[in-house]
């Protein structure tokens, strides 16, 4: 098989590998949250030093590929979409380690998501639309991508849901501004990973069709 293809095909096996490795960041600093475990939520965070350097390697060899073949079509049109999913997921890996170093505050403030129903919406939706973005970075499923779109509008409304319970909950007790805040930020971190799998999934769409569907309203 010539070089770039080969190149190609294990570059595509480290970017699956780096997505299961984002998801299992993401589980973990969610349990961080719901157990108050300060001391997971911290390694949570040391760990996304590894996926950071994973993420660069991944650009540099894509970059390295674009100059020495200059490619086109299918094989150019790959390696953009690497570029761009690999940096989706790095943030997302970053998303995670927020969350774990956001579960200090949760116990200064004693910020218990257990006391909010509608977290627990969000966080199924959104879980459940990071997994179905890690299975279309391997299997490269149109419908699954398009699947994937359509659920962003869930999170959004999620979201909002549980903002009005937050606020209705919080108003009247003690400390509740500072607490309330981070409650918002722990809830939007699930929105912008859900903005994150959107992209990714346009990102396949435009790998496997080279139809372009960002703001046209798939979702």
């Amino acid at each position: 098989m010539p070089e770039l293809p080969k190149t190609l095909e294990k570059l595509v096996l480290r970017l699956d590998s780096m997505g299961l490795r984002v998801e299992q960041a993401v589980l973990d600093s969610l349990r961080a949250a719901h157990d108050l475990n300060i001391e997971f939520g911290a390694q949570v965070n040391a760990n996304d030093a590894a996926i950071d350097h994973e993420e660069v390697e991944i650009e540099q060899e894509c970059i390295r590929l674009l100059a020495l073949f200059q490619p086109a079509a299918i094989d150019l049109r790959t390696i953009c979409t690497i570029i761009k999913v690999n940096a989706d997921l790095e943030r997302i890996a970053d998303l995670a380690a927020g969350v774990g170093r956001r579960v200090k505050r949760m116990v200064a403030e004693g910020a218990n998501i257990h006391e909010y129903p509608d977290f627990d919406e969000v966080e199924r939706i959104a879980l459940d639309l990071l997994h179905k973005t890690m299975l279309i970075i391997s299997s490269g499923d149109i419908e699954t991508a398009r699947e994937v779109i359509g659920f962003d509008k869930l999170i959004n409304q999620g979201y909002k849901r549980f903002v009005r319970s937050v606020l209705e909950r919080e108003k009247d007790r003690p400390g509740g501004t500072e607490r309330t805040l981070t409650l918002f930020m722990l809830s939007k971190t699930l929105e912008r990973i859900g903005d994150h799998c959107t992209n990714i999934a346009e990102d396949i769409i435009y790998l496997k069709t080279g139809e372009i569907v960002r703001h046209m309203g798939l979702s």
